[in-house]
């Protein structure tokens, strides 16, 4: 097929619908009735169909493939491809005419052969609604026409004629600044660049655009921005925004969406779910984006949902059933295991599963780990005796049942006592403490001196109730029985004997007045007055049988006086004579009492001065 005698040179990165419109210039009055003198319709050249393109190829002079280059291909409704980049309507300008006034002058200033109306060409990019910057000069894209009528779209040339005339006013006017990121990214990966963003090259880029769009929306104008009547900066700020978000990865958009969950007003119903907190951002990928295109959107923030928010199995996340539940609520559990919120918070508070500030927090808002949460929940559900009724459980009268529970022998399955509840008991708790405690008893019909129960044996070994039962529970007690006519703590008998035995402490082996009597040969009455003016040195300890503070003498000390003292009495009865008559003998030598009688109330002598005199006397 021949090519036209006039044509127009392909410009760099020019969209078929551009080529063919300057085309047109130069033999129909409209791109439209161009194409018909070919066989062809012009809308087919903006789908870029094949034929169509290869036709206007053929025509124009230059290769099928280099038009083809820069075709926004047709896939489906409302769908297009570029460069193998999938776009939809919403985020083309179709209806709007956008340029860079220095392009278009730069084009008219490279083809000085060409009449003004021809040389300027429409690139692409321009027709990407996110790419609000020239990505060659940083300028600011200027919109020449908006809200095109079907018979005006696409024919670039009838619209560029209109801006020829000021066009070097408005190049000159034309400011500067830089291409946002998102701008960049799509200018990268439209031109086939390396992976740059790992979450961004993993969606089509429509979705790409368009999640950095209502990301920054949500960032830069709050929770609930109307997308619809966003002006073009706002849209590029936002843009800006959420690709700064996005781009740096998952971390980063949960860091995002935590802030949102951390921030949000909460009511003191504490019922606000995730579309409350995120509220543009969930709607939108809730009602408003069905392209399956998005999932990978939806997925991202469904994750974040799934393990921060107290949803479970029975709720959905974006359309997907939620199979494990990460996170419980106050709120969630008590619907689920049917607990007062008021008791299930002080018992959480008492297992330790609450946050830090839980206190401030309301019931639907004060979120703890699921499984943890269940436990406790579960623990509560069995744990229905309080300490009064955990004493009736066991048959344990009032004074028992309390050693029991301060000694820590039978442990509350919550101990909420610092939290503003009551301990808590679990029947099973009560029932193993039970075997244990009765675990190999005979049954016997009778009680005895010998034989008695728990309390009454305390009383008779001297001891206290709580070491017999430890005796018990550590193995340590072999003769037990059960009382038939009694059940559960109070029908344990006990061998009164084996108990004393197994609770005598240590011997002290001090001796008392009474042993010191006969050690000395002196009454006990002596003996006291020794150790209380201190002539005998004595110690306090604790009596081995009543467990009593006992004054004794270590017979160490016992054996040093009777070496170094002997009372009057003592020598008279050695010698067979009255103690008087030995006495006047004693004191006619001139031997004087070691102490005063009058204090301690007998006449003690050293024995080194008997000695000595008994030498002299010789």
């Amino acid at each position: 097929m021949r090519p036209l005698r006039l044509t127009v040179p392909l410009g760099v990165g020019e969209t078929p619908a551009s080529f063919v419109s300057r085309l047109a210039v130069r033999y129909a009055p409209s791109a439209r009735e161009f194409c018909l003198d070919f066989r062809t319709t012009f809308q087919k050249v903006v789908d870029g169909e094949p034929e169509a393109l290869a036709m206007i190829a053929a025509k124009g002079g230059v290769a099928a493939e280099a038009l083809a280059a820069n075709a926004f291909v047709k896939t489906g409704e409302r769908r297009y491809r570029l460069r193998g980049q999938e776009l939809v309507r919403g985020s083309l300008r179709r209806a709007i005419v956008a340029i860079c006034p220095k392009c278009l002058a730069g084009d008219i200033a490279d083809a000085p052969h060409l009449r003004p109306e021809l040389a300027p060409f429409q690139r692409a990019l321009w027709q990407i609604a996110a790419v609000k910057t020239c990505p060659i000069h940083t300028t600011p894209l200027v919109v020449l026409d908006k809200d095109l009528t079907p018979s005006l779209l696409h024919d670039w040339s009838r619209h560029v004629s209109k801006v020829l005339p000021n066009l070097r006013v408005l190049a000159d006017e034309a400011g500067t600044r830089p291409l946002t990121g998102l701008e960049t990214y799509i200018v990268n990966r439209i031109d086939g660049g390396a992976a740059r963003s790992v979450l961004l090259d993993g969606m089509t880029l429509h979705v790409s655009m368009a999640g950095c769009e209502l990301f920054g929306a949500v960032a830069t104008l709050g929770r609930m921005p109307n997308l619809k009547i966003l002006t073009d900066d706002e849209r590029r700020c936002a843009g800006a925004a959420g690709f700064d978000i996005l781009n740096s990865g998952k971390p980063a958009v949960d860091a995002f969406l935590q802030g949102l969950q951390a921030s949000y007003p909460y009511r003191g119903t504490g019922k606000e779910g995730p579309q409350a907190v995120f509220g543009r951002i969930y709607q939108a990928l809730e009602f408003g984006r069905e392209d399956p295109a998005y999932d990978p959107l939806r997925d991202l923030v469904g994750d974040f949902i799934r393990t921060r928010f107290p949803v479970g199995p029975g709720d959905t996340v974006f359309g997907k059933p939620v199979e494990h539940r990460a996170l419980h609520s106050i709120r969630t559990l008590s619907i689920e295991t049917k607990l007062h919120p008021k008791r299930l918070r002080k018992l959480l508070a008492a297992s330790g599963v609450l946050p830090d500030g839980a206190a401030d927090l309301a019931d639907g808002n004060c979120l703890f780990d699921a499984e943890k949460g269940s436990l406790t929940a579960r623990e509560a559900s069995a744990a229905i005796l309080s300490v009064r009724k955990a004493g009736e459980y066991l048959n344990a009268p009032r004074v028992q049942r309390d050693m029991l529970y301060r000694s820590g022998l039978i442990v509350p399955r919550f101990r909420a006592g610092d939290h503003g509840a009551a301990d808590q008991f679990a029947p099973e708790d009560l029932d193993a403490f039970l075997q244990r405690l009765l675990d190999g008893a005979k049954p016997t019909k009778t009680v005895g001196r010998s034989r008695a129960n728990i309390p009454d044996t305390a009383k008779f070994a001297c001891c206290a109730s709580e070491e017999i039962v430890r005796l018990i529970l550590d193995g340590n007690v072999r003769r037990k029985w059960r009382l038939t006519s009694e059940r559960d703590y109070m029908s344990v008998l006990v061998d009164v004997e084996e108990i004393r035995a197994l609770v005598r402490g240590p011997d002290h082996g001090g001796l008392t007045g009474l042993q010191i009597k006969d050690k000395l040969s002196t009454t006990a009455k002596v003996a006291s007055a020794l150790i209380k003016h201190g002539y005998l040195k004595s110690i306090t300890v604790v009596n081995p049988v009543n467990r009593c503070p006992t004054v004794v003498v270590p017979a160490a000390e016992v054996e040093r006086f009777d070496r170094e003292f002997v009372s009057l009495f003592a020598i008279a009865r050695q010698q067979g004579r009255h103690h008087m008559a030995v006495k006047r003998e004693i004191e006619s030598a001139g031997v004087k009492p070691a102490f005063d009688p009058d204090k301690v109330g007998a006449t003690f002598y050293r024995r080194t001065t008997l000695a000595e005199s008994s030498r002299n006397s010789t």
